[in-house]
């Protein structure tokens, strides 16, 4: 009888050692790439560890209690070119880009991809990179953690209508808690390119309607392509047209322009394949609704 009892101890802590692992394996896949190719450095190893050490940190904690199996990981990449060193103080820039799987395909499509002009942080080498949430206990995992949870956002929204919302509201409160340094406050960057309005609209309801339309176009048209391109084009199409309807409100939305920046050489691709008149009509239609990227548009036509 002893022995059994044993043996069930055994196995209940098995349980609990193993099960947790299976349930909370990390959700993100990270690329990082740090560079510095404009500063004078006579050993560029700490670049070197910099990188490995940010995407140990992404890639090695838990972000969410979602069960996401391995092919789902939310994939991201970050690049950041270091501009200026003065001592352990770091300034430079940071292109965020995150990347979706589409549905019964190899093809993996940019959600969004972000432009960060204003980025400034102290490391030193070998250092451990720590992060509590609502507590800035170094400015370097702060602003990843910040870009982590509007990937997360991001992938969940484009999976079920507004489903980033919780990951969107930490973004902010990162945002809030750090407006007493650089690169986080309302003024800085360039324009509304910046990481304070990033989390302003996406937590803004007035801005619902971009949200949505990260849900729409990725299921309703992406999602759609290798069982129906026809219709998975005409319902894009159709979720272009109704945000037409309602550029006047949007049209000074960082949403609206990162969606377009991000997008445009998806579309292109797109009414490539359309009939001769829809290539015409939608060439048209997208110069007239992002403007900055009319020359490629034109590209749909070749």
């Amino acid at each position: 009888m002893r022995k059994t009892i044993n043996l069930f101890h055994i196995l209940v802590v098995a349980l609990i050692v193993f099960l947790p692992t299976a349930n909370y394996a990390q959700e993100i896949k990270s690329t990082i790439q740090v560079v510095a190719p404009r500063v004078q450095m006579t050993d560029k190893q700490i670049l070197n560890t910099l990188q490995t050490s940010a995407q140990q940190f992404i890639n090695t904690r838990k972000w969410t209690d979602e069960n996401i199996a391995q092919q789902e990981k939310i994939d991201i990449s970050i690049f950041i070119e270091i501009t200026a060193i003065n001592n352990t103080e770091f300034k430079g820039t940071l292109q965020f880009q995150v990347i979706r799987p589409v549905f019964n395909s190899t093809y993996k499509s940019t959600i969004f991809q972000f432009n960060d002009e204003d980025v400034s942080f102290t490391y030193r080498e070998f250092e451990n990179l720590e992060y509590q949430e609502n507590m800035n206990m170094n400015d370097f995992t702060t602003l990843l953690a910040y870009y982590v949870n509007i990937a997360i956002g991001l992938d969940f929204d484009s999976f079920s209508e507004l489903g980033g919302s919780a990951y969107f509201a930490k973004a902010q409160s990162i945002v809030a808690m750090m407006t007493n340094k650089n690169g986080w406050n309302q003024a800085d960057g360039k324009g509304i390119r910046n990481r304070f309005y990033l989390a302003e609209n996406l937590n803004n309801p007035r801005f619902k309607e971009l949200r949505l339309l990260n849900y729409n176009y990725h299921r309703r048209g992406m999602d759609m392509f290798a069982e129906n391109p026809e219709q998975a084009r005409k319902n894009i199409t159709e979720i272009l047209k109704s945000l037409k309807e309602t550029q006047t409100l949007f049209q000074n939305s960082l949403l609206q322009k990162t969606f377009f920046s991000t997008k445009w050489p998806e579309l292109v691709e797109i009414y490539k394949g359309a009939t001769v008149p829809e290539k015409t009509a939608m060439a048209k239609f997208l110069s007239d609704m992002d403007p900055t990227n009319s020359q490629r548009y034109e590209k749909i036509k070749a």
